[in-house]
C-alpha cells in the first residue's frame, strides 16, 4: 500500500454501515466515507478481508488489481476508467489514497466482481451480497419462462429497463427481513437506462401483492424524481399486509424501494 496522501477526502461526518452477507463489518481505523462525487469509498483491504478477493498493489504504476473467482478488475489511482476482464469501463469517481490508505469506490468494485450492492439510504447502510454466498433465506424458484420467485413475487432479473431487484436482506428493523430490495437507477453513463420503464416495472411488481391504492401512492411519490439530482426523503407506505419504504438522496443518485411484511 502507498504511504503518501495524494487526495484529500471530501467526506461527510456521517457513519456508514456496511453489511456483507448479513454480517456487519467493523472498521477499526480507516473507515468508509463519501468522496467529493458522493460515492462511498472503502479501504482496499476491506475488499480482500470481507469479500474474499485477492488484492495486489503496484506502487510503480499506482494500480490496484482485484481478483475474485474468474473476474479481475484493475483500477488506477485518480483515474475514472477501470478494466474488467480486459474490457475498459468508466466510473463517475476514482480510487484514491488518503492518509496512506488506498480507498476504492465500493459500488463499482463490488458490482464488477459479481456482488449485489444495495444502499439503504434510510439507515445509511450498504448491503453487499457476494456471488458465492449461500443464502439462508427462502429458496428461489425459477418458472418455465425464466423468471424468478422472490418471497412470492415473480421477478424478471434481466428486464429491458435495467431495474435492479434482489431478494430481501437482513436489515436494521429488529429481526425483520425485507421481502424485496428494488433499485431504480439513474445511470448517467448508460444511455439505455430508462427510469420511466423502471417505474412501470416497479408498479407491476408491487401490484402482485400490495393494495392498488398504496401502489398508486408509491408511484405518485416516485414520479417526483425525474433526474439523478432530485431527492426523495424516506417515506413509508403500507396496507394491511405490506409496508413499502421509498428513499433517494443526493449522495446516491438511485431510488431504493424496500418491501416488508407488515
Amino acid at each position: 500500500m502507498p504511504s503518501e496522501t495524494t487526495f484529500a477526502s471530501d467526506s461527510k461526518e456521517t457513519s456508514i454501515r456496511i453489511i456483507v452477507n448479513e454480517t456487519a463489518i467493523v472498521f477499526c481505523d480507516a473507515k468508509p466515507f463519501y468522496d467529493k462525487n458522493g460515492r462511498v469509498q472503502v479501504p482496499l483491504r476491506f475488499v480482500s478481508e470481507a469479500m474474499g478477493a485477492k488484492v495486489q498493489w503496484d506502487g510503480i504504476t499506482r494500480k490496484v488489481t482485484v481478483t475474485l473467482g474468474g473476474d479481475q478488475i484493475e483500477l488506477s489511482i485518480g483515474k475514472q476508467s477501470y478494466t474488467l476482464n480486459g474490457q475498459q469501463f468508466q466510473m463517475d469517481t476514482s480510487s484514491i489514497v488518503n492518509d496512506g490508505t488506498t480507498f476504492v469506490p465500493i459500488r463499482f468494485v463490488g458490482q464488477a466482481l459479481g456482488a449485489l450492492v444495495t444502499f439503504d439510504t434510510l439507515h445509511n447502510t450498504i448491503h453487499i451480497e457476494t456471488a458465492n454466498h449461500d443464502e439462508n433465506h427462502e429458496q428461489i424458484s425459477i418458472n418455465e419462462d425464466g423468471k424468478s420467485i422472490y418471497n412470492g413475487f415473480i421477478i424478471d432479473l434481466e428486464p429491458d429497463s435495467k431495474l435492479l431487484v434482489s431478494k430481501g436482506l437482513y436489515d436494521t428493523y429488529g429481526s425483520e427481513y425485507t421481502l424485496l430490495n428494488i433499485e431504480v437507477t439513474f445511470n448517467k453513463m448508460d444511455t439505455d437506462t430508462d427510469y420511466k420503464k423502471q417505474y412501470k416495472d416497479v408498479e407491476e411488481i408491487l401490484l402482485q401483492k400490495v393494495d392498488s391504492e398504496v401502489v398508486a401512492a408509491v408511484m405518485k411519490y416516485l414520479s417526483a424524481k425525474s433526474t439523478a439530482e432530485d431527492v426523495l426523503p424516506p417515506k413509508e407506505f403500507k396496507d394491511t399486509n405490506y409496508k413499502v419504504i421509498v428513499s433517494s438522496r443526493m449522495i446516491d443518485d438511485n431510488i431504493n424501494i424496500f418491501v416488508f411484511k407488515n
